[in-house]
């Protein structure tokens, strides 16, 4: 009779290797993510639910990075939000001028 289940972790086994990279600062996360969306012309992101985990990501980060942090999430936020009009108005089929932000 097997008492343990197949994904169950032998609790004997050596620990697991440390990641080969360590942890960025989520400052620099922040900076280097509104730098992509400031120069991208439509959303990084294939879809609606993977940009609201981004936008949920970038919150956490902001929290972690402080004053400066939530400036930069505020930004971000901005910058999706210009992208997913511009989205909207390319899938409406109306010409997309300069946006005001």
């Amino acid at each position: 009779m097997i008492r343990f289940g197949l994904s169950q972790p032998d609790l004997f086994a050596p620990p697991a290797a440390p990641p080969a990279e360590p942890p960025r600062a989520p400052f620099d996360e922040l900076t280097e993510l509104l730098a992509i969306l400031r120069a991208a012309a439509r959303l990084p992101w294939p879809d609606a639910a993977a940009t609201m985990m981004e936008e949920r990501r970038v919150l956490g980060l902001a929290r972690l990075a402080g004053a400066e942090g939530k400036r930069l999430a505020d930004a971000i936020l901005e910058e999706t939000e210009r992208l997913l009009t511009v989205s909207e108005q390319e899938s409406m089929g109306t010409d997309v001028g300069p946006m005001p932000f």
